[in-house]
């Protein structure tokens, strides 16, 4: 196992005592789960945690002037959509031990795939070097612990979002667009977005429901989902790199469409799809309809 060696010392572990992280999900606090089976995009990912910082033993222990600043942050990457950023961050002050409560809203349309939340303790601002040994930019890490979620569900996962289609060059009239972007080694979850028309409003209703669709909703996404799958084969299929020999790395484009061609076509291989493509299209993509079992009807 590989480990990183710092340019300064470090204080103890112990000196920072993390609380588990908690799930929130309808006011009510559970552990944080290693996945979300029924996650989609409509779930934003609401967490909290209480993290004890013995602040003056870490200043002791990293040689640090008594008045030096550090902040508590909370940052997050997804895998699956490529995206990062700092949830959040907390100035920890005074001389004795503080309790701090993080307490952090991820937005479920910028992530997917595997979701990492880094809590971290960071010098606060670049100090006068004291001391060879002590840390002394601004951000020099000097506690980290990490926590992983995977993020699943048989909802859409890849960005969505809803806009006007009048104020686009697509047609007024269309439910909803697929945007496929980048090449097959690009992170999934930004290569794909999905645009809902926010004025068809059987459509936009039925995504606002995701999460706990009606009867009709169910409909309109079951179509939206056929759809979305027929356009992403086609797309695989018109790329010469995606291919029988092709392998692709967890989280890209090319792995996302492989999983999706895979799951309408089974064994088969992508030279067959591709020339059948070419002499019907018209019966692949009824063949996509058909393995998605559109609108669930029973066969």
């Amino acid at each position: 196992m590989s480990r990183i060696a710092y340019p300064y010392i470090r204080p103890a572990a112990e000196t920072v005592e993390a609380g588990p992280w908690l799930f929130m999900l309808d006011d009510a606090a559970v552990d944080l789960p290693e996945s979300l089976d029924q996650w989609d995009y409509n779930l934003d990912l609401h967490v909290r945690r209480t993290v004890r910082v013995d602040v003056d033993l870490v200043r002791e222990q990293c040689r640090l002037p008594e008045d030096v600043a550090v902040d508590l942050c909370v940052v997050w990457r997804s895998s699956g959509s490529g995206l990062f950023g700092r949830a959040t961050a907390l100035r920890v002050v005074g001389r004795q031990p503080a309790e701090l409560d993080l307490d952090v809203t991820i937005p479920g349309t910028a992530v997917g795939g595997v979701l990492d939340l880094d809590t971290v303790l960071v010098l606060a601002e670049s100090r006068e070097r004291s001391d060879v040994l002590a840390p002394w930019r601004a951000g020099s890490m000097l506690w980290q612990q990490r926590s992983s979620i995977r993020l699943q569900g048989d909802a859409s996962q890849f960005p969505i979002s809803v806009v006007d289609f009048a104020a686009t060059s697509l047609p007024d009239g269309a439910g909803w667009h697929l945007e496929i972007s980048g090449s097959m080694d690009s992170a999934a979850m930004g290569s794909l977005l999905l645009l809902v028309n926010e004025q068809h409003k059987p459509v936009a209703e039925a995504f606002g429901n995701a999460g706990r669709p009606r009867a009709a909703d169910r409909l309109v996404l079951s179509a939206a989902y056929a759809d979305v799958a027929r356009t992403m084969i086609e797309h695989a299929l018109a790329c010469d790199e995606f291919n029988d020999d092709a392998e692709f790395d967890d989280e890209t484009l090319g792995a996302m469409l492989m999983d999706v061609f895979r799951g309408v076509f089974g064994d088969r291989t992508v030279k067959d799809i591709r020339l059948r493509a070419k002499d019907s299209p018209s019966l692949v993509a009824t063949e996509v309809q058909a393995a998605v079992n559109i609108f669930g009807s029973e066969r």
